[in-house]
């Protein structure tokens, strides 16, 4: 009986132990409702201000011989002549993040796969850390195209091509390299460098310094950085049939005051998920996405406010439309309903009024240039 009795206390024992570990690890859960009192100061200061400078927030400016580059990229615009030549002259100019991204999009060409590889390996051994990135561990452009397992290696190698890049990339020790130079960047003020060491630390995941990872979100946005605050965003929703899912009503509050920021400072991504079937046909929101240049307009406007939109309205948005970014992706339902012969829209007035602020960056995905978040 004694060793049955004894058999059920350490039973107990275990039960308790179990229980409680359970809660620690539910405790160690982070909490958005937590982060709301540390963006209190942030917000009360910054809600109600709005940016003159349409720049404020872009990775570049026009005077800087990349902007034309990603501009076009972030737009989805097809690479032709004009874009090839832009690329080569730059690159003849030793332009690394040309060669970079060229060299990204090269490695899908499996008979300059191994070209490319060296232009990145070059670069990389001249200390450029956004090489070693895309050479990496983690990189998804090198497991796609460089790593071992790579079906279409097999291919080349069939065809008499040249893998000598196999087994020689997407490691850890390369993914050290890009680091080092990232720390060098970042100690030179480089905010872009500075987050992607946030992440790398794991500080945008930890709940023991979860104020100081809010802080930095806050620095950065204080600084006119908003990719930090919409991860922010992605880390505490989440999305189910279709709809976004907040953790709380006072969260949900918190963060759309959070994004009304980076628009009042033309950050495209932050009107992605402020805009929605409530929002006016002329609300700041849309005048500000049309001023930008970004595609978003187009698509949102006719989306949730086609039965409140004019023929007129539809056929001028879809003709400016389509003098930025060509035929592709834009319909309406304007056909037939007016005669366009006669119908003046100002073009060549609303392209000149058009300063368009890029979001995308170095670290950017290549299936993400377009994404527009």
């Amino acid at each position: 009986m004694s060793v049955y009795k004894n058999i059920r206390k350490i039973a107990f024992l275990l039960f308790v132990v179990i229980a409680i570990s359970a809660c620690k690890e539910k405790e160690k859960a982070i909490n958005p409702e937590d982060d709301i009192p540390l963006f209190k100061d942030f917000i009360e200061e910054n809600i109600n201000k709005v940016a003159d400078d349409p720049y404020i927030s872009s990775t570049l400016r026009p005077d800087d011989e990349m902007y034309e580059v990603l501009l076009d990229l972030q737009r989805g615009i097809p690479w032709d002549d004009k874009i090839q030549q832009r690329f080569s002259k730059l690159m003849s100019k030793g332009n690394e993040h040309a060669m970079i991204i060229k060299a990204r999009s090269g490695l899908l060409n499996i008979e300059k796969r191994s070209y490319w590889a060296s232009v990145l390996t070059d670069l990389m051994e001249k200390g450029n850390p956004y090489a070693a990135y895309w050479l990496s561990s983690k990189s998804n452009i090198c497991h796609m195209y460089l790593g071992s397992r790579n079906l279409g290696n097999k291919v080349a190698k069939d065809l008499g091509l040249d893998t000598s890049y196999e087994n020689k990339y997407c490691t850890e020790e390369i993914y050290q390299k890009a680091v080092e130079g990232f720390k060098k960047l970042a100690a030179q003020g480089d905010l872009r460098a500075q987050y992607f060491l946030l992440k790398d630390k794991g500080l945008d995941t930890s709940v023991e310094k979860r104020e100081e990872y809010i802080r930095e979100v806050i620095r950065f946005a204080e600084l006119h950085y908003y990719r930090p605050l919409i991860d922010y965003y992605f880390n505490i929703t989440k999305v189910e049939d279709g709809k976004t899912v907040f953790y709380s009503p006072r969260s949900e509050a918190q963060v759309k005051k959070l994004l009304k920021i980076a628009a009042n400072n033309n950050y495209i991504p932050a009107f992605v998920f402020l805009i929605d079937k409530n929002t006016p046909k002329d609300d700041f929101l849309y005048n500000r996405l049309k001023m930008l240049g970004a595609w978003h307009y187009f698509w949102s406007r006719p989306y949730y406010k086609e039965k409140s939109l004019s023929p007129k309205e539809q056929y001028c948005d879809a003709k400016l439309y389509k003098s930025i970014f060509g035929d592709r992706f834009f319909g309406g339902s304007y056909e037939g309903k007016i005669d366009m012969s006669n119908l003046t829209c100002n073009i060549s007035e609303q392209l000149n009024s058009i300063e368009p602020m890029i979001y995308i960056d170095y670290f950017t995905k290549s299936d993400d240039w377009s994404r527009g978040y």
